[in-house]
C-alpha cells in the first residue's frame, strides 16, 4: 500500500502546487489587466508581479522550521486556504498602494506551498525516484501559470476583475482542502528526538560548507531563469527583429522545454547520478552556457529557432529539480524543511531583483547581448565553483574507501 500511496501523495502535492501557483503566476496576466484599467506605467505594472514575489521572503524560513517540527499537512493545507482567503481581499481594492500591500500578504502565504511541497516529497521518496518525484511536482508551477494565463484572461474579457480574483481564491482554497483531506505524514516520521531550536538549526546550515556552492548555483541559475522569462521577448524583438507575437511563441517553447527538462533531468539523475546529482547539475550548467552563447548565431536562423528554444528551456529551466534534490541530500535529516527554505529564500531575493538588474545592465550597455553574456559568465563561475567542491568531496570519499 505504501508503495502505491506515495504516488497518490505526489499527485496531491502537484495539484496543491498548481492551485497555489494559479494565484501567484496568475498575477502576471492580472498585472496587465490593472495596467489597462488603472492606466499604470510599465514600472508600476512590474511592481505588481514583484510584490507577490516579495511575500515569500518573509515566510519561507518560518514555514520551513514549522514543517520540520510539525510536519507538512496542516501548514501546506491551511497555508493554501489562507492564500485563497487573502486573494479575496483584492476584490474591493481600488487604490494602487493598497493593492501592493495586499499582494505582499498574499505572497506571504505562498511561502508554505513553495517550501512544503519539496519537503513532503523528500519524506515520501527517501531515495529511489526522489529526483523524478520532485521533477513531477515542479511541473505544477508551469501548469498553474499556463492555466492562470488562459482561464483568468477569459474571465477578465467575459466578466470583471472580481471574477478573476474570485476564481484565484477558490482554486487556492480547493488546493488547500485537497491537501488536508488526502495528505498523510509518513509513518517513519515523528521520532521522539528532542527538537532542535531554530537558532541552532540556522547555525548548522551556515556551518554546512557543502551547501554554499549549491546555494550559489541557485542564485545564478534562478537569475538567468527569471531574466529569460521577463526579457526574452524584448531580446528577440530588439536583437532579432521578431514581432512580439513570434517572440511570445518562442518564449512558450522555452517554458515547455523547461517543463520537460524538470522531469527528464530528474529521471536521469535518479537512474545514472544517484548520490552524485551535482555532476549532472554541472553538465546542465555547461549546456546552458553553450545555449546562451550560441543565441546570436541562431537568432536569425528561423528554421532552427523553434528547436533551439525548446532545448535551451530544457537546460536553463529544467535544472531546478536537480537543485532541490541536491539541497535536500546535503541537508541534515532533521533540518530538511529549514534548509530548503533557506535555499528558496536566497533564490527569492534574486527572483525579485534579477529582472530589474538585467534591465539596468541593458540600459547601461545599450545591448541585450552584452548583458546576457555577463549572466552566462556567472553560470560558468557557478559550474566551476560547484565542480571544485564536488570533486574534492568525491576524492575524499574515495580515499576513505
Amino acid at each position: 500500500m505504501h508503495t502505491y500511496y506515495k504516488w497518490i501523495i505526489l499527485l496531491v502535492a502537484t495539484l496543491s502546487q498548481t492551485a497555489s501557483t494559479f494565484v501567484t503566476y496568475g498575477m502576471g496576466p492580472v498585472a496587465s489587466f490593472y495596467q489597462m484599467e488603472w492606466h499604470l506605467t510599465s514600472f508600476q505594472t512590474g511592481l505588481i508581479v514583484s510584490a507577490v514575489n516579495i511575500g515569500p521572503i518573509f515566510s519561507m524560513l518560518f514555514f520551513g522550521y514549522l514543517m520540520d517540527k510539525k510536519g507538512e499537512k496542516q501548514i501546506i493545507g491551511w497555508g493554501s486556504i489562507f492564500l485563497g482567503l487573502c486573494t479575496f481581499l483584492l476584490i474591493p481594492v481600488n487604490h494602487y498602494t493598497t493593492l501592493l500591500v495586499v499582494l505582499i500578504v498574499v505572497g506571504f502565504w505562498y511561502g508554505s506551498a513553495q517550501t512544503g511541497g519539496s519537503t513532503a516529497i523528500v519524506k515520501w521518496f527517501p531515495d529511489k525516484h526522489r529526483g523524478l518525484a520532485i521533477g513531477i511536482r515542479q511541473t505544477g508551477i508551469p501548469i498553474g501559470g499556463a492555466l492562470a494565463s488562459f482561464i483568468l484572461t477569459y474571465l477578465y474579457h467575459h466578466s470583471h476583475l472580481t471574477a478573476v480574483h474570485g476564481a484565484q481564491g477558490f482554486v487556492a482554497i480547493g488546493g488547500g482542502l485537497l491537501f488536508l483531506l488526502m495528505y498523510q505524514e509518513p509513518k517513519q516520521q515523528n521520532t521522539a528526538a528532542a527538537p532542535i531550536p531554530f537558532k541552532e538549526k540556522m547555525k548548522a546550515i551556515k556551518d554546512n560548507r557543502a551547501l554554499y556552492p549549491i546555494f550559489f548555483v541557485g542564485i545564478v541559475m534562478m537569475s538567468l531563469q527569471m531574466i529569460l522569462i521577463a526579457h526574452l521577448m524584448s531580446y528577440l524583438h530588439q536583437e532579432g527583429g521578431y514581432s512580439l507575437t513570434a517572440a511570445g511563441k518562442y518564449l512558450s517553447l522555452v517554458l515547455l522545454g523547461g517543463m520537460v527538462g524538470r522531469i527528464a533531468l530528474a529521471w536521469l539523475s535518479d537512474r545514472y547520478f544517484a548520490q552524485k546529482r551535482e555532476h549532472l547539475l554541472i553538465i546542465v550548467m555547461l549546456a546552458t552556457f553553450v545555449m546562451v552563447a550560441c543565441m546570436p548565431v541562431v537568432l536569425h536562423a528561423n528554421s532552427l529557432m523553434m528547436l533551439f528554444c525548446g532545448v535551451m528551456g530544457f537546460f536553463a529551466l529544467g535544472w531546478y529539480s536537480l537543485y532541490i534534490a541536491s539541497v535536500t541530500e546535503q541537508s541534515d535529516p532533521q533540518s530538511v524543511g529549514l534548509t530548503v527554505s533557506a535555499a528558496l529564500t536566497i533564490n527569492q531575493f534574486f527572483i525579485v531583483l534579477a529582472p530589474s538588474i538585467y534591465g539596468l545592465l541593458v540600459t547601461i550597455l545599450s545591448s541585450h547581448q552584452m548583458a546576457l553574456d555577463i549572466v552566462a559568465m556567472m553560470v560558468i563561475v557557478g559550474a566551476f565553483y560547484l565542480s571544485r567542491t564536488t570533486n574534492r568531496s568525491f576524492s575524499s570519499e574515495s580515499s576513505v574507501k
